[in-house]
């Protein structure tokens, strides 16, 4: 089960780094396009986009690794500041 919650979340997070390059390269693609108003709108919004995709992506990664870190035999500990191996804490 572990091991499939692993997977599950470095499947995600694969996801979201793709989405992620994937708005990187829009926006690029709309900076050669033109420079106007409507333009860059429209990349903010691209660049908004992969930085909330690379931030699901890093949580998901985080996740992954906590999740690994169960599964090795670290184990994991509820602390004041949130989940921590018990090497951490």
């Amino acid at each position: 089960m572990i091991r499939y919650l692993i997977a599950r979340r470095k499947t995600e997070a694969a996801r979201a780094q793709e989405a992620a390059d994937e708005h990187r390269a829009a926006a690029e693609a709309l900076r050669a396009v033109g420079t106007g108003s409507l333009t860059a709108a429209l990349i903010r919004n691209r660049e908004a986009a992969a930085d909330r995709a690379q931030e699901r992506a890093d949580e998901q990664r985080a996740a992954a690794d906590l999740l690994a870190a169960t599964w090795d035999g670290r184990g994991i500990t509820n602390t004041p500041d949130g989940p921590m191996t018990t090497e951490e804490w």
